[in-house]
């Protein structure tokens, strides 16, 4: 069976708590964090991209122009993260069997390890069988996700800030953990701190 997983990159929200400006676009060796993300998930194993932008979406848009991808404009994007994913999951292709959750401010997440989570989705995937494939490390779960296509009906009805945590929470019979050695899993960049540390392991 081919079976196919589906890409969301969430880079639709507001930075609002990074004080000098869209955390998204502050540069890593002089490469901007979304594009840093992007490449990341280039070179893994994904079969497509879709990436769901909001906020100051015409300069995310202008850094991401050497990109092949599929960009979906979020105007509701101030109404949380859960908008990005109703928007996101009501585009992606029916032949898709699972979707991978991914946040555009984790820009440290190797190929690697995508292709860790991508390759253990597919090892259980069942089509008559929910899954969700949830990375860990140092016993805390981190990001990106994997939810099998029997979630995409619910994905489209979440709503607030807290994206897909409470379906998560709520099917756990189904997850599958994966246990990773890389710490990048738990840190996006949402502070000026966050940022300087990052920066700072670049040198």
């Amino acid at each position: 069976m081919d079976i196919k997983i589906t890409c969301l990159v969430l880079a639709a929200g507001l930075s609002s708590r990074m004080t000098i400006g869209n955390k998204l676009l502050l540069k890593i060796k002089n490469i901007t964090v979304i594009e840093n993300t992007i490449k990341n998930l280039y070179k893994s194993n994904i079969d497509d991209f879709l990436i769901v932008l909001g906020h100051q979406s015409n300069l995310l848009s202008k850094a991401l122009k050497n990109f092949k991808l599929s960009l979906i404009i979020n105007d509701s994007y101030k109404e949380g993260i859960s908008s990005s994913i109703k928007k996101g999951i009501s585009k992606i292709d029916d032949k898709s069997n699972g979707v991978m959750i991914c946040l555009a401010d984790m820009p440290k997440i190797t190929s690697k390890t995508y292709n860790i989570l991508i390759d253990k989705f597919k090892y259980f995937y069942d089509i008559s069988t929910p899954l969700i494939i949830l990375p860990e490390y140092n016993g805390k779960t981190g990001n990106p996700v994997i939810l099998s296509n029997h979630f995409f009906s619910e994905l489209k009805k979440i709503s607030g800030d807290i994206g897909a945590k409470f379906l998560i929470k709520k099917n756990k019979k189904y997850i599958k953990k994966v246990i990773l050695s890389e710490k990048y899993i738990l840190e996006d960049i949402d502070t000026l701190e966050k940022y300087k540390e990052l920066i700072k392991d670049e040198k």
